[in-house]
């Protein structure tokens, strides 16, 4: 009886996992794929790096200790600290009905809206899922109902194809010519994919291959200014000459299907938490958005480099909830994204 069991279970997951691997490589069917040689990042000499030094708000990491969305009082969270304040509350929880969704509606990693707040592009590790977020809101979604019907979910909701999506911290929409785009590699290493999303299948319609640095390796956020350029950070571990917990910036542009980036030549000395999760850009004031859980630090981008501690905003949430993505309208509403459950919380003012 047992061996049957073993047969049945070894034969379903099989087939699972090979039905799986053919919907994985339909939807990368025929996606062009560029090889680009030689390294992406432009060299530059370590010894001419500076630092803006910003006063000290970084969040300790709690990771272990994450809390739940639906068990906070009213699905509010207000800043507590940091020389900015702001406070979010409860859009919409991502959880559906769906009896089928096995790795949907759970972990995700990262958000992009469009320009006039429409859709959310939500990335989970295997999919992303688009969500109509004007339709949902007519028809009455809001933190009350912590689950999506079957009939919200077949207006309001289109689910992509199953694809490789890597760690899935990068979704980023670009303003300047309505793409959707994230960086695929996994953990760090100093070789990565730039891939392209089509808006209305969800399906990849290219990626760019390229080498980024075997020192100085690029992390798993993206976000773009109004013009088009591309920016990525990290926060520095101390392994290297630049000091432990400093955020390194680096801002670059895609031109005839390659990648290109150079470093800012300034780090922001302190981080505003341990572990990087989100990159955004603000069109509205110009200013870049670093997401760490529960710490939001931001920097106007035309004064990147030459930055000053009064440029630096700083803001610490009243929580220990996970927080994963973060975009902004045109007209500069923040969404912010989060874990255990998932949902979406919008920002009275940032």
């Amino acid at each position: 009886m047992f061996k049957n069991y073993r047969k049945i279970f070894i034969f379903t997951f099989l087939l699972i996992f090979s039905i799986m691997i053919i919907n994985t490589t339909n939807a990368y069917a025929k996606v062009k794929t560029y090889n680009q040689h030689g390294k992406a990042l432009k060299p530059f000499n370590v010894s001419h790096f500076k630092y803006v030094y910003n006063k000290n708000y970084t969040r300790k990491d709690y990771h272990k200790h994450y809390k739940r969305g639906h068990r906070i009082k009213d699905n509010n969270i207000r800043s507590f600290g940091g020389n900015y304040r702001t406070k979010l509350k409860t859009l919409m929880f991502l959880t559906s009905a769906r009896k089928d969704s096995k790795h949907r509606r759970w972990n995700p990693q990262s958000i992009a809206i469009t320009p006039k707040g429409r859709y959310a592009f939500v990335m989970y590790p295997k999919e992303v899922v688009r969500y109509n977020l004007i339709k949902l809101h007519k028809m009455g979604v809001n933190y009350k109902h912590p689950n999506l019907t079957r009939k919200q979910i077949k207006a309001a909701v289109k689910y992509g194809p199953i694809i490789n999506t890597g760690h899935g911290q990068s979704l980023s929409y670009n303003p300047k010519n309505h793409r959707l785009w994230f960086i695929n590699m996994g953990i760090m290493n100093k070789h990565a994919k730039l891939e392209e999303l089509s808006i209305r299948t969800l399906k990849p319609i290219q990626i760019i291959k390229f080498h980024y640095s075997s020192v100085y390796s690029l992390s798993n956020e993206l976000a773009f200014d109004k013009h088009g350029n591309l920016y990525t950070y990290t926060r520095t571990s101390g392994d290297g000459a630049i000091k432990n917990g400093t955020i390194r910036i680096s801002q670059g542009y895609i031109h005839h299907h390659k990648v290109h980036f150079k470093m800012i030549m300034q780090g922001i000395r302190h981080a505003p938490g341990y572990r990087t999760q989100s990159l955004a850009y603000n069109p509205r004031n110009n200013r870049l958005y670093f997401v760490s859980d529960g710490g939001i630090l931001s920097a106007p981008v035309n004064k990147l480099g030459h930055l000053k501690k009064h440029d630096i905003r700083d803001t610490k949430f009243l929580t220990h909830r996970e927080f994963e993505g973060l975009a902004f309208t045109k007209k500069g509403q923040g969404y912010l994204l989060l874990n255990r459950s998932p949902e979406i919380m919008a920002f009275n003012h940032f």
